[in-house]
């Protein structure tokens, strides 16, 4: 059996395919987004970099973790990072990581932080040895559904005591 087509119908039958196609496609990569699952970041340690007369620069040392079944590639990181509410420094770190699926990567972020700004938090770290902390931000990732900006805010209480 032979089927032809001919005059207006010609032009009708690409436009179903590609309409088929894309709709395919777009499909998957639903199905791709719904599948993801965000990555856990959690706060690992922090060490003194430098001490000066004006403030310190500290490593932020962050565990992310990535449940899902493909790596992720992170290009760039912006965070803030805030003890008992007050912001005490932001910044970004533009250090490529790849985190395996279903592992973790630690990655450090430098902080410079002023005395005058941070004087609160180191009291209460001093007075009780642990002190409330949030770290947020974003990164963006390259990952098996492309490429996307992932917020993260990470909340707990940083203790000095016990520590090696």
């Amino acid at each position: 059996m032979r089927i032809c087509v001919t005059g207006a119908r010609r032009g009708v039958v690409p436009v179903i395919v590609i309409g088929i196609v894309l709709a395919v496609v777009g499909g998957c990569a639903t199905i791709a987004k719904a599948a993801f699952s965000q990555p856990v970041v959690s706060l690992r340690d922090v060490r003194v970099a430098a001490i000066g007369l004006d403030g310190g620069t500290f490593d932020v040392l962050l565990s992310v973790y990535n449940p899902n079944e493909f790596n992720l590639d992170a290009s760039s990181i912006t965070y803030s990072v805030l003890v008992d509410s007050a912001i005490i420094g932001t910044g970004s770190a533009e250090e490529r990581v790849v985190v395996p699926a279903r592992d973790s990567a630690v990655v450090r972020l430098p902080l410079h932080v002023r005395w005058a700004t941070a004087g609160p938090a180191g009291q209460a770290l001093m007075r009780s040895g642990s002190v409330l902390y949030q770290v947020k931000g974003e990164m963006k990732i390259a990952s098996g559904v492309g490429t996307m900006t992932l917020p993260y805010d990470q909340r707990g209480r940083f203790s000095a005591l016990g520590r090696r």
